[in-house]
C-alpha cells in the first residue's frame, strides 16, 4: 500500500509522448467527442444536470483527499510543495464549487482556468509513474477528467461563455498570479512555477533558459490558452445560433 501511494515508479513507467501519455490523451479526446456528439441524448437522461454536477465535484474532491491523506500519514507532506496552490488545484477547487452550486456566473471564469491549468500539463506532463501508482490516477483526474468535465458543462449543460468574459477571466487569472507571487516571496515556495520552471520543460525547450523569467512565460502561455479556449466557445456559440435559425 505504501508503494502504491509512493512517487517511485513500479512496473509501469510514464514517459513524455510514450504509451501511457498517448493513451491518457486519447481517452480524454474520445470522451470529449462522445460528449459532444451524444449531447442531445445525454440531455434526455433525467440525471444529466445536478446529479452529474455533484458527482463531478465529489469525485474530484475525493481524488484530492486520497492524494493528501496518505502523504500526511507517511510524513512526506511538505507545505513548500504540497499545498493545493498549484494552478490545477486552484482551478479544480473553483470548478468543484461551480458544480455544487450550478453557478453559471462562476463558470465564466473557471472555464478558462480549466484550460490554463490542465492543458499545458496534459501536453507536457511532469510524471514518471504509471497506473500502478495512485499519482498517475490523481494526475489524470486533476487534468484530463477536469477538462472533460468542463466541456461537459459547456456542451451538455450549455453554460454560456461570451466574448466579454475573456478579458474578465484573464484579469482574474492575473489576480491569482499576483497573490501567489506574494505568497511565494513570503514563504519561499514555487507554486504555479513562478520562480522557476520544471526541469523537464527546460530540457524540452532549451530556449526558455536564455530568458529566465517564468512569470513572463506564464502570462504568454495564459494569453495563448485563453484565446484558444475562447475560439472554442465562439465556434460553439455560432453553431448554436445556426441551429436555432434552422429550427425556425
Amino acid at each position: 500500500m505504501k508503494e502504491f501511494f509512493g512517487l517511485v515508479p513500479g512496473i509501469f513507467h510514464f514517459h513524455l509522448f510514450g504509451f501511457w501519455h498517448i493513451l491518457m490523451t486519447l481517452v480524454m479526446l474520445i470522451s470529449i467527442l462522445l460528449i459532444y456528439f451524444k449531447r442531445e441524448k445525454i440531455r434526455k437522461w433525467k440525471y444529466y444536470d445536478q446529479p452529474v454536477r455533484w458527482f463531478i465535484a465529489i469525485f474530484m474532491f475525493l481524488n484530492m483527499v486520497i492524494y493528501y491523506v496518505p502523504m500526511i500519514l507517511m510524513g512526506t507532506w511538505d507545505y513548500h510543495v504540497h499545498l493545493p496552490l498549484h494552478l490545477c488545484f486552484i482551478s479544480g477547487g473553483l470548478f468543484m464549487i461551480t458544480m455544487l452550486l450550478g453557478s453559471r456566473k462562476l463558470f465564466k471564469f473557471v472555464y478558462f482556468l480549466s484550460f490554463l491549468g490542465p492543458l499545458p500539463a496534459i501536453l507536457f506532463p511532469d510524471l514518471t509513474c504509471g497506473p500502478d501508482r495512485f499519482i498517475f490516477w490523481q494526475f489524470f483526474i486533476s487534468h484530463h477528467f477536469f477538462l472533460t468535465a468542463s466541456l461537459y458543462t459547456l456542451f451538455v449543460l450549455d453554460y454560456k461563455i461570451e466574448k466579454s468574459d475573456l478579458p474578465k477571466a484573464f484579469l482574474g487569472a492575473l489576480g491569482i498570479f499576483g497573490i501567489m507571487f506574494i505568497f511565494n516571496h513570503i514563504f519561499g515556495t514555487n507554486y504555479i512555477m513562478m520562480n522557476r520552471l520544471p526541469e523537464h520543460m527546460l530540457r524540452l525547450f532549451p530556449f526558455l533558459v536564455t530568458f529566465d523569467h517564468p512569470m513572463i512565460w506564464l502570462i504568454l502561455t495564459g494569453i495563448l490558452v485563453f484565446y484558444f479556449a475562447y475560439l472554442l466557445t465562439k465556434w460553439w456559440n455560432q453553431k448554436n445560433m445556426l441551429s436555432i435559425k434552422n429550427d425556425n
